[in-house]
Order: structure tokens, then sequence, then C-alpha cells
């Protein structure tokens, strides 16, 4: 271990050989000091787009949330239409059948009436027929 050095070669002193350690660890000592200041600027920009993300995501979710309660109020609204839907369309039925009742009782008295101006036709052609054969007939004679 000690002893003379090999010939060619210089035994080095304790300052020679912290010098030489520092020398061959500086260049990877100062790429790393490089490395960490581009970690610690890529680091600050994620945690700048992470707090961009939770503020859209915060936005988005109270445009959820004011969706959801349009869409409830929509759901609502639908659903009270389609009652009244259903009443309109039972009173619809209601007025239909009342016109149908409607139609009916006035075919009925159409075909009275037709029936009517049928028979007063008949009386007229009656009347005429009788006041001819009255004029066209002598006189009785008296007695």
């Amino acid at each position: 271990m000690g002893g003379a050095a090999p010939p060619g070669r210089r035994l080095m002193g304790p300052r020679q050989v912290a010098g030489a350690a520092f020398r061959r660890a500086l260049p990877r000592t100062v790429e790393a000091l490089e490395t960490v200041r581009v970690l610690a600027g890529e680091v600050a920009e994620v945690r700048a787009q992470l707090e961009e993300l939770r503020r859209r995501t915060d936005q988005l979710g109270a445009r959820v949330e004011e969706t959801a309660a349009a869409a409830a109020s929509v759901r609502s609204d639908l659903d009270d239409a389609r009652v009244r839907g259903g009443v309109a369309d039972d009173a619809i039925a209601r007025l239909v059948g009342r016109a149908d009742d409607l139609d009916a009782r006035i075919a009925d008295v159409d075909a009275g009436l037709e029936e009517s101006r049928r028979l007063s036709l008949r009386v007229a052609q009656m009347t005429d027929l009788v006041f001819d054969r009255l004029v066209a007939s002598p006189p009785p004679a008296a007695d």
C-alpha cells in the first residue's frame, strides 16, 4: 500500500487528490444543478397548469350544477305540460263527444225537417187537388 510510486508516476498529495476528485465530480454537479433549475421551472409550470385546471374544473362544476338545475326545471315544466295536455285531451275528448251528439241530433232534426217538408208538400198537393176538384165539380143542385 504505502511505498514508492511506480516509475513514471508521482505520488499525489491530499490537496491534489481532492482537486482531482472535485474536477471529476464538478461537471456532473454543474449538470445536476442545471437539471434542478430546469426541473424547478417545469414543476412551477406544472403547478400553474394544475391551478388553471382546478379553476376550470370549478367553473365547469358550477356550469354542470346550473345545467342540472335548468334540466330539472325543464323536466318539471314538461311534466306540468303533460298533465295539462292530459287534462286538455280529456276536455277535447268530451267536446268531441258532445259535438258528435250534437251532429247526431242535428241529423235527426234535419231528417225530421225533411219529413215535415215532405208532408207539408203532400198536404199542399192534396189541398190543391181538393180545391181543383171543388172548382171543377158542378155546383150541387138545390132541392
